[in-house]
């Protein structure tokens, strides 16, 4: 690595940091279960067009579980583990320092590691969300809805996505600053964002989920299966769009700081 980062320009670095990180992410012992993870809902869907259940009406409706499932579990547990190894894995292996040494502003670090991460757990998770979409689509019921089914899932895929940048930045700073940051990011994801989904209120505006959910497209006809997880309480779609932009902002300003200004010793 060394003799490859040592007096390069700043892109060659970002394709450096980027690749090696990359790698990490992919060849990590934890890339096969989150792709076991990520493909039980393909088998919800080819159960759904197998067996066409009685007890469920719609094929819109197994879909909109589908992508929840996706939204609210898989992205989040995605994103936990393998946001908070961005940095976590390189002070648990203690080569952070070792990197910080290297001729390359600590930005660059961040913002390769980061660009990898989204690329390895988009490569994780949009091939069993695409199969399970198309499964669903095959459907004869689906004729009369093709278009709109389209053009909703598009966006769905998109808030998941985005799930996964908001989240991710989150998880890199817990694992840049603290030394646990596995237990905090299960504690913000499946305890603080899973409660304040279920309390309504105000209090449901201080979460990352209420403003994911708020921009969250379902079929009209399904509306009542969202009002059950947001309480009626969405927020518009320009200030959901903005909270989260403000809290992606922060938190990588914040594990930028960090790099900066952190000393990691170990003994």
């Amino acid at each position: 690595m060394e003799k490859y980062i040592a007096k390069t320009s700043l892109s060659n670095a970002l394709k450096i940091i980027f690749e090696i990180t990359f790698n990490q992410t992919i060849k990590s012992k934890k890339t096969i279960f989150m792709i076991i993870l990520s493909f039980l809902p393909v088998f919800l869907a080819f159960y759904y067009r197998l067996a066409h259940p009685s007890y469920i009406s719609s094929p819109l409706l197994v879909l909109l579980n589908i992508m929840l499932f996706f939204l609210l579990f898989v992205s989040m547990l995605v994103a936990l583990f393998y946001g908070t190894s961005i940095i976590g894995d390189e002070i648990d292996n203690k080569t952070i320092t070792y990197l910080f040494t290297r001729p390359i502003p600590k930005y660059i670090i961040a913002i390769g590691k980061f660009i990898a991460y989204i690329v390895g757990v988009l490569l994780i998770l949009i091939p069993p969300i695409l199969i399970s979409f198309l499964v669903i689509l095959s459907d004869s019921k689906m004729a009369g809805d093709f278009s709109y089914a389209v053009n909703t899932f598009a966006v769905q895929l998109g808030v998941i996505i985005l799930s996964l940048i908001v989240y991710g930045v989150v998880f890199m700073f817990f694992g840049s600053r603290l030394r646990h940051p596995i237990i905090a990011g299960m504690l913000l994801a499946f305890g603080w964002e899973k409660i304040t989904i279920i309390v309504p209120g105000l209090i449901r505006k201080f979460s990352i989920v209420h403003y994911l959910i708020s921009v969250f497209p379902v079929e009209p006809s399904l509306q009542n299966e969202i009002n059950e997880i947001s309480k009626g309480t969405n927020s518009s779609l320009s200030t959901s769009l903005i909270m989260i932009a403000i809290v992606t902002i922060v938190f990588f300003s914040l594990t930028i700081f960090t790099f900066y200004n952190k000393e990691y010793k170990f003994d």
